[in-house]
């Protein structure tokens, strides 16, 4: 897609690299949230929407990008609370951003946006994704997860060589993914683990020398990744463990095969599951 638009082609989403904090006995100040790189005008425009709404909300004077530094001003007290309000702040824009770049992106591409919440069309991937859900402990397994690799989100996916559709999801950064939707299959990593069949990993996009000029990193707004396959009895691929994270996060080959039995246990117990009907 050489015929981008050059917003189209603007770099990974901007992570937060530190704070500067104001005062602790200061009546009122600034804090800064230092930012990786600085963002882009289509980041800027799409905190623009959010940041006064912010602000009220918080009690704050006012929130505003200069440069690669979002600096906030108001009471001390509140300062100091917000860090991960703020981090969350700069995640929701960053998913409004990758939201906007996916339509840009099919649009150029000639294809159709999909429908957030579209019901499987075929009754088999449907009947597998009920067997899915009902699987014992899943949620506690999700969050198993989570806790073991330091990412926020986690997630079991049906992939197919057609689709990719969420089984089910821990979500802890308001990706805002729901059991049953798609994403574009093209789109995912994991698509490529369906046609390879091996674990994909890395702590952060931006430095990885394989995935820096990926586009699915920058087009979800992740840093840190981790997607291992899920296979049935006979062997056949099912689809994808994964978990993700918009800052980095380092894994040890330990978490690694903590998650590689995980996958495995999915596998055996959507079997039983279906064998159930």
């Amino acid at each position: 897609m050489n015929n981008l638009p050059p917003d189209s082609r603007d770099p990974l989403h901007p992570l937060i690299v530190g704070f500067e904090m104001p005062p602790a006995d200061a009546g009122s100040g600034l804090m800064s949230a230092l930012f990786d790189i600085a963002p882009s005008r289509v980041w800027s425009t799409a905190l623009a929407a959010l940041r006064r709404d912010f602000a009220q909300l918080h009690g704050l004077d006012d929130v505003r990008l200069v440069g690669d530094h979002l600096v906030l001003s108001g009471p001390v007290a509140t300062l100091r609370a917000l860090p991960s309000y703020v981090r969350a702040l700069v995640h929701r824009v960053s998913r409004r951003c990758m939201d906007e770049r996916v339509t840009r992106l099919l649009s150029l591409d000639g294809q159709a946006a999909p429908v957030a919440g579209a019901a499987p069309e075929d009754a088999g991937v449907a009947r597998e994704i009920e067997a899915v859900g009902r699987i014992a402990g899943l949620a506690t397994l999700l969050e198993a997860v989570t806790r073991a690799t330091g990412m926020r989100f986690a997630a079991i996916a049906r992939v197919t060589d057609t689709r990719w559709t969420a089984c089910a999801v821990y979500d802890l950064v308001d990706f805002g993914l729901q059991p049953g939707q798609d994403l574009v299959l093209e789109t995912t990593i994991c698509n490529e683990i369906r046609q390879h069949g091996h674990l994909v990993q890395f702590d952060d996009a931006r430095t990885d020398a394989c995935f820096a000029t990926h586009r699915t990193p920058a087009m979800y707004g992740f840093a840190s990744y981790i997607s291992l396959p899920i296979l049935r009895d006979d062997g056949s691929f099912f689809g994808t463990l994964c978990a993700l994270d918009p800052e980095p996060s380092r894994l040890d080959e330990a978490t690694m095969r903590t998650l590689e039995m995980f996958a495995r246990a999915i596998g055996r117990e959507l079997e039983a599951e279906l064998a159930r009907g």
